[in-house]
């Protein structure tokens, strides 16, 4: 499948996840929306996604909640300090289900939420609000 946003299709992306399987299935995921691979960059903690993000432009992030070294909250307050990045959508992917923990990821900075494990439609769904708000 094709996505017929074509203007997105070279959003550079960064997914971080600290579970590479689960890493690996939502770049899976993007690729199958017609993302390119090439524009997808990852990570396994929010510390090394704030390395990666300060030499890249980033224009969509994926975020994990639960993660060793800087988990998701941490990260999405840390990032949103960045002027370049403080209207990025963000999109949290996170096995966490807890409501306060939702909230509080919202407010870090989160635009839109999604529980693991990722699927395609719903995937692409969040994607493309968090992208419509952004405009």
């Amino acid at each position: 499948m094709k996505t017929n946003f074509k203007f997105y299709k070279d959003l550079r992306f960064l997914v971080i996840d600290d579970d590479d399987f689960l890493r690996t299935q939502a770049v899976d995921v993007l690729v199958s929306l017609g993302f390119d691979i090439n524009s997808i960059l990852t990570a396994e903690n929010g510390q090394k996604a704030l390395e990666i993000a300060s030499a890249n432009d980033i224009e969509f992030f994926v975020v994990d909640l639960v993660m060793p070294i800087m988990n998701g909250i941490d990260f999405l307050n840390e990032i949103n300090k960045v002027e370049k990045y403080k209207t990025v959508p963000k999109l949290v992917l996170s096995s966490e289900s807890d409501y306060n923990i939702i909230i509080t990821a919202v407010k870090a900075g989160a635009n839109s939420y999604l529980n693991k494990p990722c699927e395609k439609l719903p995937m692409a769904k969040k994607l493309f609000d968090c992208l419509k708000k952004k405009k």
